[in-house]
C-alpha cells in the first residue's frame, strides 16, 4: 500500500507560517511589556507630582506671618523673602517660615516653626528646610528633591484682586502661584490659598 507523506516545499510552507506567527507573537508580547514599563514609568511621575503638589500645598496653607532671615543675615521686613536667583536658584527661588511642624511633647530642642524654601538646580525641584526658622549664617539646609527634568519655574502672588510678578509688601499674599514647565508634562500652574496667622517673632529653641 502506498504511503501519502508530505512534500519538501509542504513542509518549507509550513515552517515559514510557523515562523512568521513566532515573530508576530513576539512582537506583540514585547509591545505589551513596552507599553506595561511606559505605563508604570508614567504611574510613578504622577505619583511624584503628586506628591510634589500636596508637599507645597502643605507648606503654603501653614505659612506664617513672621520675618524671615537667610544665611544668617539680619531679618527681612517682610514675611516671604522670593526672586530671581533665591536660595542660588537658577529660577525664582521662595524662603518662608510655615508653622505645624510637629514635634511630640517637644521631644526635640526646636518649636514647630520651620523656615522653608524652594528652589530649582540643575533641573531639580527642591525644598529645603532649617533646623531653626532663624539660620545661622553658613548652616546648610536639608534638602529634598522633589521632581527633576524642570526646566523653568516662576512665582507670582494674588492681591489686590490679580496677580502679581513680585511681593514686597510686608504682608501675606492671599495666594501663590508656582509656574512650573517639566520636560515630562510641560507647563503646569499650581495656585495655593495663603491662609497666615500671628506668631511669636522669636521661637523656641532658635536662634537669636
Amino acid at each position: 500500500m502506498k504511503k501519502n507523506g508530505f512534500t519538501l516545499i509542504e513542509v518549507l510552507i509550513a515552517m515559514a507560517i510557523v515562523a512568521i506567527i513566532g515573530v508576530a507573537s513576539a512582537q506583540v508580547v514585547s509591545s505589551v511589556i513596552d507599553s506595561d514599563q511606559a505605563s508604570q514609568k508614567a504611574d510613578k511621575r504622577i505619583t511624584l507630582l503628586q506628591r510634589t503638589y500636596q508637599t507645597i500645598q502643605r507648606d503654603m496653607l501653614q505659612m506664617a506671618t513672621r520675618s524671615v532671615r537667610v544665611n544668617g543675615g539680619k531679618p527681612q521686613k517682610r514675611y516671604i523673602f522670593a526672586g530671581e536667583n533665591v536660595l542660588e536658584s537658577d529660577e525664582d527661588g521662595i524662603v518662608f517660615t510655615r508653622k505645624g511642624w510637629r514635634n511630640p511633647a517637644q521631644m526635640f530642642p526646636r518649636s514647630n516653626l520651620q523656615g522653608v524654601g524652594y528652589r530649582v538646580r540643575d533641573g531639580k525641584l527642591e525644598r529645603l528646610h532649617f533646623l531653626y526658622p532663624d539660620q545661622a549664617a553658613g548652616v546648610e539646609p536639608e534638602v529634598t528633591t522633589l521632581i527633576e527634568g524642570v526646566t523653568g519655574f516662576k512665582i507670582e502672588y494674588f492681591d489686590a484682586k490679580k496677580w502679581q510678578k513680585e511681593w514686597q509688601k510686608p504682608t501675606l499674599p492671599k495666594g501663590i502661584a508656582l509656574d512650573i514647565t517639566t520636560e515630562a508634562f510641560g507647563d503646569i500652574r499650581w495656585q495655593f490659598l495663603v491662609p497666615g496667622g500671628p506668631v511669636a517673632q522669636t521661637a523656641q529653641g532658635g536662634n537669636p
